[in-house]
């Protein structure tokens, strides 16, 4: 869901320009820089962030200004953790705003919505699960996968229209015919995307999934 400048306050964009500063200030300081330094990183890093960018800049439309797309959140914080992401969501992002498919001065809120909230959601269940779950190839797939991609997707969407409504960008009856139904269904194709990806990665390049080691997935299970 990429929002607009049109139709929204400034509390709304100034709410959102902070929060972004403050993740990217955390990204920046906490990521692990050195897991970045070799070329075949950063081409991995790039090519992950040009596939983001393409899926955000080519969402469907359903009438009145409201688009949805693939967020793809959870590939990308499983393969380059939590403050990668949001650096690579951040660039996707970027590209987006610059083609006028995002609003310009809405770029923080956009960040919040679509990027730091549904990575900080995946990277929480993925954390959840390291802790209280046993190390199983089908729980790190078909959880992390495929139900905390369509969690994230759940609660950008519900959180995208909360947004809306309150900005009064949307009218709640609008929302309700062309928008909210749709939120559990892009959840379905959202998890089967991410998880499929990523069952293709850990099979045949499971050293460009981070949060994976076939140590303590595979061997010995």
């Amino acid at each position: 869901m990429n929002l607009q400048d049109d139709g929204l306050s400034w509390i709304w964009l100034l709410s959102g320009g902070v929060l972004y500063f403050l993740a990217m200030v955390w990204s920046l300081k906490t990521a692990p820089w050195h897991k970045v330094l070799d070329k075949e990183s950063q081409h991995v890093f790039l090519g992950a962030t040009v596939i983001v960018f393409l899926l955000w800049n080519s969402g469907a439309s359903i009438g009145s200004g409201l688009t949805f797309h693939l967020l793809m959140a959870a590939l990308i914080t499983l393969m380059f953790g939590a403050q990668f992401a949001m650096i690579s969501m951040s660039f996707a992002l970027l590209g987006v705003t610059v083609l006028g498919n995002a609003g310009e001065l809405a770029f923080g809120l956009n960040a919040v919505l679509m990027g730091v909230i549904p990575i900080l959601v995946v990277w929480w269940i993925a954390i959840w699960s390291y802790r209280y779950l046993e190390r199983n190839f089908f729980v790190f797939i078909l959880l992390n996968g495929f139900l905390a991609a369509g969690i994230a997707s759940i609660v950008t969407l519900a959180l995208s229209a909360v947004v809306m409504t309150w900005s009064g960008v949307q009218s709640i009856e609008t929302l309700e015919q062309s928008f909210i139904p749709y939120i559990p269904l892009m959840a379905i194709p959202e998890g089967f995307v991410n998880a499929m990806l990523l069952l293709a990665l850990v099979l045949m390049k499971p050293e460009w999934v981070s949060c994976f080691t076939d140590e303590q997935y595979l061997n010995g299970k």
